[in-house]
């Protein structure tokens, strides 16, 4: 080697020393951030204000949100979270270092787990986890769980939920498939009342489904209840579309629907009666109650059996930690609540009961009492498997002055299974058995008798999910119904004294099964959700089919002869196929247009000819000659939120057609009656109106306003005029109201003092009028003219509430254990006269007949409850 080479390599190794060590020097030299949650054009700045020369093309790196692990960071190490967390690659020449972006392998990574709150270990539904990275978010299901899917291995997860601190958390997805359980902690000072609340401040906007709320248990402020009760479905009636025909009215009627085409699931059992005092109150006790949501805009295709709307209730699940106490007083009812751990951060239990403090009038002749008792217990027996056996008892009793008593109560268990399959696959298989039951006992007529009544359902249910990636999602499963219907049994109360007759009425039996599928696309602009739900039912025997002469309208006199059939065999058999689709399109962040199309078909239906429901009307599976009704709901909607979420609005406009509605001839009799049928009439119905609803989100005062315009109609003309009403066009139904207005109002003047008030105004219902009268057997019938062409007078109604905190903090600064609050309510604050109907009374001494108002309440009625918990 010459020397002159020797020279060149040696001032070569020199340089590259020199350079190396300049490398090392830059790579290692310290950076002071003001945020550690930040994005790669902060981070790049950040870098040339501490002159670090940079070479990189802007248009190829894209300006994505990170998150550095301190504000003290060395050059090095942001260099590798750029490349970690923004696939940015670097290199150094000389004293520049230069950036470039690069496509990794694509591999998809999976985390999955469960969302819960952070203190008591109870699942959150519904609760929102986006990946801030790619902007793709998931809800967790009815279980708090939830599944994303990425080729990043790599995500800065952002989970939010009502009443909850918003949380960031960054989740290393080293292996395919990631465990990862979120914990939220609750906001400060949430007072628990009900209050209607979307889950995520912008889930009317981001959801797939119109017409869906949620009724939410931690949120500040409060509604006026009835008598100071906490209510959840007095809130929702506050809703657009929700309405019921009045005070001490059974049942809801959602979007023109009748009363029994709501599906009511408590814990995924069925609901045949949601009411306790003839509607004033729900038997869902507050204090156990975890989630509420109702549905009814758009029916996903995993519910079925009913033609307007679903609304789920999940109970609590218990304390994982901590044992807590629970209780309340108030005028009307007393309840208690007891939870805590069985065996810490694996097993919790959670005990609740609420019954009525007195004998309670309804009217000058007739009081009532109640109780619930609801149970829950659950057991995480490891990551993959959860069990839960939960539980609800209730019952009302009617006593009059006349000794006759009424019972009447739901009773439902349910056991469930919820696994984990591999990395994106989740499946929650439930046993389920429901009863609904009265009883009547009337002891002092000549005809003294004891009446009874029994639906009874065995249930069995497999739902599926398979999140494939953030963008696609299947949804499937089956559902099998063994229905056991008990319409009637009458025998005497004293075999030797009455004179009534012994009626026992066959039981009703039918298999009611499902199979459905979904796939839900969730990308940013579009989102869809659409699936096909086929369902079918199977009368069997033991059953007994009237063959009737179709020359004459069905009537006892009409039978010509009786089939038979025997214990199992098939009487008849349904099928339907359940379309549903809904769309949401993101005009913009804070606008989207939603449309939805839902077919349903409904096999259970409530006979009953009273202008509400009463809880001893006769619950009937569709036969030979009651055919499902079909129920095609169409909706379109318009949703914006303003000023950063604050203010949320919407307009949704809908039209529902339905086949196959049940009306009743004039003077219809349906108890203890063999062949229905015959006193039945088929029709035809049509719904369709307009909602609007604005909602303050934030401040202290904050509140709603909502408005319905809408018409509800009906048409039955049957083959025969005994068969057809109003001449077979088009009348109003019993719930048809033109307006609905509803205006509520929370203030919180203090963090321990808050107010709310709380309008509504309805147009009034439609009745049938009398045109004549005539004497039959010596007593006065009425004799009416055409069906609902009258009118009641506007219905409106003030009320008012006050809440009083305790102290939640000692003179030391930390937090009671014991903390409680009052409840003032002034229910109908300025005594307004509702009519609620119309009786029609004849004067003993002239004969005239005059129409007399009949009111439920027409006076102020005050209330004050009294909550505790420690």
């Amino acid at each position: 080697m010459n020397a002159r080479l020797k020279s060149f390599l040696f001032i070569l190794s020199l340089l590259t020393s020199f350079f190396s060590a300049f490398a090392q020097d830059l790579l290692s030299q310290q950076i002071n951030l003001e945020n550690t949650s930040t994005t790669v054009y902060n981070i790049l700045s950040a870098l040339k204000n501490n002159d670090i020369s940079l070479a990189y093309s802007k248009s190829k790196i894209n300006d994505s949100p990170i998150i550095i692990g301190s504000r003290s960071i060395s050059v090095q190490n942001i260099l590798n979270v750029l490349r970690d967390q923004a696939n940015i690659e670097y290199s150094i020449k000389n004293n520049l270092i230069l950036l470039s972006s690069w496509t990794p392998v694509s591999q998809m990574h999976t985390v999955r787990g469960i969302v819960m709150d952070k203190e008591s270990g109870e699942v959150l539904i519904g609760a929102t986890v986006i990946d801030i990275k790619s902007g793709q978010g998931v809800v967790t299901n009815n279980y708090g769980y939830y599944s994303f899917s990425s080729t990043d291995n790599f995500l800065i997860l952002q989970t939010g939920y009502i009443g909850f601190e918003n949380q960031i958390d960054t989740v290393s997805l080293e292996d395919f498939n990631t465990q990862y359980d979120i914990r939220l902690k609750p906001e400060i000072d949430q007072l628990e009342e009900v209050v209607v609340s979307a889950v995520a401040a912008d889930n009317n906007i981001t959801s797939v489904i119109p017409g869906y709320n949620t009724i939410n248990l931690k949120s500040e402020g409060q509604i006026p209840y009835f008598l100071g009760e906490v209510d959840v479905l007095q809130g929702a009636m506050l809703l657009p579309g929700i309405r019921t025909l009045g005070e001490d009215a059974n049942g809801l009627n959602i979007r023109g629907g009748e009363t029994d085409q709501n599906l009511i699931l408590l814990d995924e059992a069925t609901i045949y009666n949601p009411n306790h005092l003839y509607g004033l109150i729900s038997i869902f006790n507050p204090e156990a109650v975890n989630h509420i949501e109702v549905m009814k805009g758009f029916i996903p295709p995993s519910y079925g059996g009913r033609a307007s709307s679903v609304i789920t209730v999940h109970q609590k699940e218990g304390d994982y930690h901590n044992y807590q106490f629970n209780g309340g007083l108030g005028i009307l009812s007393g309840k208690v609540l007891v939870q805590g751990p069985l065996v810490r951060e694996k097993s919790s239990f959670i005990l609740s009961g609420r019954r009525s403090l007195f004998n309670l009038p309804i009217d000058d002749d007739t009081n009532i009492r109640f109780h619930d008792l609801n149970t829950k217990i659950n057991w995480k027996a490891n990551d993959k498997n959860t069990y839960y056996l939960s539980g609800y008892f209730g019952n009302d009793r009617n006593t009059n002055i006349f000794e006759t008593e009424r019972n009447w109560g739901n009773r439902n268990i349910t056991l469930r299974w919820n696994h984990l399959y591999g990395k994106k696959v989740f499946s929650n298989t439930s046993a389920i058995f429901s009863e609904y039951n009265y009883k009547i006992t009337q002891p002092r007529e000549a005809a003294s008798y004891i009446g009874t009544s029994k639906v009874i359902n065995y249930t069995l249910k497999s739902d599926w999910v398979f999140a494939m990636n953030p963008v696609n999602e299947f949804n499937f499963g089956v559902n099998l119904v063994n229905h056991r219907l008990r319409p009637g049994e009458r025998v005497p109360f004293n075999d030797s004294t009455s004179s009534a007759n012994t009626i026992i009425l066959d039981t009703e039996r039918g298999l009611e099964s499902a199979i459905y599928l979904s796939h839900k696309i969730n990308h940013k602009k579009l989102k869809v959700l659409y699936g096909l739900r086929v369902s079918a039912l199977h009368v069997l025997g033991p059953y007994d089919e009237y063959i009737y002469d179709q020359s004459q309208t069905k009537s006892d006199e009409s039978i010509l002869d009786t089939i038979r059939f025997k214990s199992g065999e098939k009487v008849k058999s349904y099928y339907g196929f359940e379309p549903r689709i809904s769309v949401n399109y993101l005009l913009r962040a804070n606008r989207s247009v939603k449309a939805s199309y839902t077919r349903s078909l409904q096999y259970l239906h409530l006979i009953s000819n009273t202008i509400t429901p009463a809880p001893t009307d006769i619950w009937k599976l569709s036969d030979p000659y009651i055919q499902p009704t079909i129920s095609d709901h169409f909706s379109l909607g318009l949703y914006a939120n303003f000023f950063n979420n604050r203010l949320e609005v919407f307009v949704d406009g809908y039209y529902k057609s339905m086949q196959n509605l049940l009306d009743y001839k004039d003077g219809a009799e349906l108890l203890f009656n063999s062949n229905p049928e015959t006193e039945l009439l088929n029709g035809q119905g049509r719904s369709y109106g307009l909602e609007f609803f604005a909602k303050k989100n934030e401040g202290k005062l904050k509140g709603w306003i909502s408005y319905t315009l809408s018409r509800s109609e009906i048409k039955v003309n049957g083959e025969f005029q005994e068969e057809k009403v109003n001449n077979g066009q088009f009348f109003a139904t019993n719930h048809d109201k033109k307006h609905d207005i509803s205006v509520v109002g929370i203030y919180q003047f203090t963090p321990r003092v808050s107010s709310s008030l709380s309008f509504n105004y309805s147009t009034g219902r439609p009745y049938t009028l009398p045109i004549g009268k005539y004497i039959y057997e010596d007593k006065l019938v009425p004799h009416f003219g055409e069906r609902n062409q009258y009118r009641l007078p506007a219905y409106h109604r003030l009320d008012f509430s006050l809440k009083i905190e305790g102290k939640k903090y000692k003179l030391d600064g930390s937090e009671r254990k014991f903390q409680d609050y009052w409840t003032l309510v002034a229910y109908n604050v300025y005594g307004r006269d509702n009519v609620y109907s119309y009786v029609f009374e004849q004067d003993e001494n002239t004969g005239n007949t005059s129409i007399v108002p009949y009111s439920i309440f027409n006076t102020i009625i005050p209330g004050v409850t009294y909550n505790f918990k420690f």
